[in-house]
């Protein structure tokens, strides 16, 4: 075992700071180019609480984490991995 033990909060606060990226984004109207790039980041950020979460419950290592076939057992996860970063952009231009 270990001595270190992971915090997983990190990637969380991570994620909420790429949320809020991207609605400074929008907001003060970037270029497509600057959103869809901070839109992967915040897709990137999702999978990685999705990360996180699959180590904290199981005990395989996090390095054994594949989107892909878990996705086809989390409608979340399944959601973000399909999702294109114009569909990101449009989720968070709504609001939602």
């Amino acid at each position: 075992m270990p001595a270190y033990i992971a915090n997983h909060e990190k990637k969380k606060r991570i994620f909420a700071k790429r949320e809020r990226e991207l609605r400074h984004a929008i907001k003060h109207g970037f270029s497509r180019e600057k959103l869809a790039l901070a839109a992967e980041k915040l897709r990137t950020a999702k999978i990685n609480v999705f990360k996180c979460r699959f180590a904290a419950n199981r005990p395989v290592q996090p390095h054994e984490f594949r989107p892909e076939e878990l996705a086809a057992q989390d409608r979340e996860l399944e959601r973000w991995v399909a999702m294109t970063p114009e569909e990101i952009i449009a989720l968070y231009e709504t609001g939602s």
